[in-house]
């Protein structure tokens, strides 16, 4: 019998203080994420209110987004090196720090063009935080919580992620940009803060799994351990496959993100920004509800089922404002888009930590991020482009055309009822 000591060193979870730990990265989850949803409310209503122009406005979430395209890889290699806990811990600091530069621009009323541009860095460092915070949670999981418990853990961590993120942090969003953006600023950097104090306070977890032949060297090593979660993610088929549906649909999201404030607060719908912030609440609420039953549903259903639902709920999401400029449509679609969200995140998460070797669970979830976020840059820049050409609806309706296009390969490759298989 291992010692907690032992178990900790063999990333095993200790079960006797396992609820204790996890209710302690669950804190700091939440709170972090209180502060990402904040983020997400902040950056395309700041921008809307330094600028005029739609393609500026949505260069602003394409550079939240452009760090996902690069940054993971590395990130995956350094979660699986160094200790993970240390990582979100300086990296929930990094983005309070940001935060008080932009905070300190707008104090001092630097102009629009200064604080634009200073939006647009920050932007990007949050984006390499959230990174960081989001793969070394992932992989820190299985470090706290028994096996047979992951879908359980999961569905509480990505349940509060969506509950804080969108649910109370966009609409908390709108209304502190309404009462002034340095209110939302200041209010998500504290919150960044409160989850590096929440993380100092956990203990029992794992120390870094990867051993002296994974770090890099002088002999070459260190490129193939950074492209080692590729590899492995490449050679299993359903893997693979979810990946690129991922890459698809994380770039149609972005873009529908991208393009939904210009319309929904510049253009037909005419929402305040407290009533965007409250749009947004829809899709948190759904991934809510989908995120609570999805353990049961997958034992039930099994995957294939699963993913299939949220494939068809997020086509009615990024198509309905193709269509229609009313507002119930739209809050209704994003309410569907949220609940297939929400199964997703959790069925995905949960056969991925059990597909993927403890040891090299941060490589491939970098990997992943890397790939299947990739698209998110490409989606916002593109979504810059037509909207400038053609206005936004033409964008809503090829996002949800390319979305529906992914259910092809995912009933061509995933069984009926299956997984994928479990690793040995």
């Amino acid at each position: 019998m291992l010692t907690p000591a032992a178990q900790r060193r063999s990333g095993r979870p200790d079960q006797r203080a396992g609820g204790r730990v996890f209710a302690r990265l669950w804190a700091a989850t939440a709170s972090a994420n209180l502060g990402d949803g904040l983020v997400m409310a902040l950056i395309p209503l700041l921008a809307v209110h330094l600028t005029a122009s739609s393609g500026l406005v949505a260069g602003a979430k394409l550079a939240h987004t452009l760090p996902w395209a690069v940054a993971p890889l590395l990130v995956g290699l350094l979660v699986d090196s160094m200790d993970r806990r240390r990582l979100i811990i300086f990296f929930h600091l990094f983005r309070a720090v940001a935060l008080s530069a932009l905070l300190a621009a707008l104090l001092l009323d630097a102009g629009a063009f200064f604080a634009l541009c200073l939006l647009y860095l920050v932007a990007l460092c949050l984006a390499v935080g959230e990174s960081v915070a989001d793969i070394a949670t992932t992989a820190l999981v299985p470090s706290v919580v028994p096996r047979h418990r992951l879908e359980w853990a999961n569905s509480w961590i990505r349940g509060t992620e969506s509950v804080l993120n969108e649910f109370v942090g966009l609409p908390l969003g709108g209304l502190l940009i309404a009462a002034g953006p340095a209110w939302a600023v200041g209010g998500a950097g504290g919150l960044y803060l409160v989850a590096a104090a929440a993380m100092v306070m956990l203990h029992g977890t794992s120390q870094p799994v990867a051993q002296a032949s994974h770090r890099p060297d002088a002999n070459g090593r260190g490129r193939h351990q950074l492209t080692a979660g590729v590899r492995l993610l490449w050679r299993n088929r359903p893997l693979r496959t979810l990946t690129l549906m991922s890459t698809v649909m994380a770039g149609c999201w972005s873009a529908w993100l991208a393009v939904l404030v210009v319309y929904t607060v510049q253009g037909p719908v005419g929402l305040s920004p407290a009533g965007y912030g409250l749009l947004l609440t829809a899709l948190g609420a759904g991934a809510v509800i989908g995120a609570a039953p999805a353990p049961r549903l997958a034992r039930a259903l099994g995957v294939r089922p699963i993913l299939a639902a949220d494939v068809v709920a997020c086509v009615v999401m990024l198509g309905t404002p193709a269509v229609s400029a009313g507002i119930a449509p739209i809050a209704c679609a994003t309410f569907l888009g949220g609940v297939g969200s929400g199964l997703w995140n959790v069925v995905v998460i949960s056969l991925r930590q059990r597909l993927v070797p403890h040891d090299q669970l941060g490589r491939v979830s970098g990997a992943i991020r890397s790939l299947g976020w990739g698209g998110m840059p490409l989606g916002a820049a593109l979504a810059a482009g037509l909207t400038e050409l053609t206005g936004p609806r033409p964008v809503f309706a090829t996002a949800a055309l390319l979305t529906a296009l992914t259910l092809i390969p995912l009933l061509r490759v995933l069984p009926p009822g299956g997984t994928g298989g479990e690793r040995p």
